[in-house]
């Protein structure tokens, strides 16, 4: 059984339900749906796949809506042949907002949930669809003994897509309250967005120079909840470029994703703040896992195997990604120019594979070592990406706005346009170049792999030499004496402040 729940669709899905179950006579309907699984360490997430449309007769309308045993065994039999659940939704034609399971719902769903698990060997997904503002409400029915079954009420649903569009359940998730630290942020764009705003379950992947702006203006902004994750230490090569970065920091080897949860604690103008600090990558098992519990990731990393898992996480698993970059041209000790890029993968917008962001090749050989093997990086050409490390403070700046613009870009929909197309900077002309379209035609990512979750073919994550050195090398530091005192102390005073 799994204890935290949520629902997610693609725009394309959520608008083929929204044509069909919204009638023009303002009368109720219903069909059934296909899902498959998404798991995080804490949260099952079910991934609505496609849609079963009622056939002639197989449903009655009057009033109220009513389906034939031959519609049900027809949908669970179409489920079952391709290893999908199988959901069931019908339509409150004046509903609005979240859509709770009242007593009608509880007896019609629990009357087919044993059997819909027995034909699937996948539990019931009940969903509500609200007429009035395309809302929803769900659940999952588990098994509490061989004939009775209990709904897991989901925590929220997601539409993901061009606009990541939320229905949130206020009574597992309520809006915090607006603080004095908030008005001009709620002045921008009003309570109903800061709520929106505040609930969404935030990752950022990577805390370095990017990373750590990006979490900082999330904390401002009023997120709630943050998932951060990193495996490195402050060096001294980064207090150039990292905020809130000290010599202290290096002299205590901190992990710079404990660094980035301390400066949200800071920051935050939210109350109940959470902030999960996880010095892991995502491309191990346990980091992956903790991910797929996030509703939004941010990518501030520069490797290739993260991105590609990130871009798995963004089609497959149907969590939004906002990546991006700084590339600085430096040849001969002079700058030339500089380019930093913002942009999201989601479903209907280009991969990260397809923007250019990593090399598939590079992914296989991160994974077997050699992108931390000195001797292969300097035989790369001089130009290279991986070999080239220029940047300075400003241009990760403008790399971090450029990704939080894209977020709240999506969040928001400003003007009702929430997709803008993926972003790159040129630093030397002051011009934008925007791509619109999507993925390359035959994109593994844009076809058979959306929406597949834990069902995908793929295995991206495994052990992570280079994260284990890292790590095993921070506790060696960290059991010195004198460090450990000066940690304590340090400590303290953050305590006491």
């Amino acid at each position: 059984m799994t204890s935290h729940f949520s629902v997610a669709m693609t725009t394309d899905v959520a608008q083929r339900l929204t044509q069909h179950l919204r009638r023009a006579d303002g009368q109720e309907d219903c069909c059934f749906v296909l899902w498959r699984p998404s798991t995080g360490a804490t949260r099952t997430t079910a991934l609505l796949t496609d849609l079963v449309l009622p056939q002639h007769g197989e449903r009655v309308v009057n009033g109220t809506v009513d389906f034939t045993s031959d519609y049900f065994l027809r949908a669970a039999g179409i489920a079952a042949e391709n290893g999908s659940g199988l959901g069931f939704i019908h339509a409150h034609p004046r509903g609005r907002g979240w859509q709770d399971l009242n007593d009608i719902d509880h007896a019609a769903e629990t009357a087919f949930a044993a059997q819909t698990l027995a034909i699937t060997r996948r539990p019931l997904v009940g969903l509500t669809f609200a007429g009035t503002d395309a809302g929803y409400g769900a659940r999952l029915w588990q098994r509490h003994t061989p004939r009775r079954y209990h709904p897991l009420v989901a925590a929220s649903v997601r539409v993901v897509g061009g606009r990541l569009a939320v229905t949130f359940n206020d009574r597992l998730l309520p809006a915090p309250p607006v603080t004095e630290r908030q008005i001009r942020t709620v002045s921008a764009w009003g309570p109903s967005t800061q709520n929106d705003l505040a609930r969404l379950h935030v990752g950022v992947v990577g805390t370095g120079s990017v990373g750590m702006l990006v979490v900082e203006a999330l904390a401002r902004t009023g997120i709630r909840h943050m998932s951060l994750f990193d495996f490195d230490t402050v060096e001294e090569h980064n207090l150039d470029r990292l905020l809130h970065a000290t010599a202290r920091d290096v002299r205590l080897h901190r992990a710079k994703v404990d660094l980035a949860a301390r400066a949200a604690r800071r920051a935050a103008t939210t109350l109940d703040f959470q902030v999960a600090a996880h010095e892991t990558s995502v491309v191990e098992p346990e980091g992956f896992s903790l991910a797929a519990d996030c509703d939004v990731l941010f990518s501030c990393v520069d490797r290739p195997w993260p991105r590609a898992v990130l871009n798995l996480l963004a089609n497959a698993h149907l969590i939004p990604v906002v990546d991006g970059g700084v590339a600085v041209d430096a040849r001969g000790g002079h700058l030339r120019g500089a380019e930093w890029r913002g942009h999201v993968a989601a479903p209907g917008r280009a991969c990260l594979e397809c923007l250019g962001q990593y090399d598939p090749a590079l992914v296989t050989a991160e994974r077997n070592g050699s992108l931390d093997d000195p001797a292969y990086i300097l035989g790369l050409p001089a130009e290279h990406p991986l070999r080239r490390k220029e940047n300075v403070f400003v241009f990760s700046a403008n790399a971090a706005a450029a990704q939080l613009t894209q977020f709240l870009t999506m969040t928001t929909a400003p003007g009702g346009i929430a997709d803008t197309g993926a972003h790159l900077h040129h630093f030397t002309t002051g011009t934008i170049e925007r791509r619109e379209t999507g993925c390359d035609q035959g994109c593994l990512y844009d076809g058979p792999l959306r929406a597949l979750g834990d069902d995908t073919p793929l295995v991206v994550t495994g052990p992570h030499l280079a994260a284990e050195q890292v790590r095993a090398d921070r506790a060696h530091a960290a059991r010195r004496w004198p460090i450990r005192m000066e940690r304590a102390v340090a400590d303290l005073l953050v305590h006491q402040r």
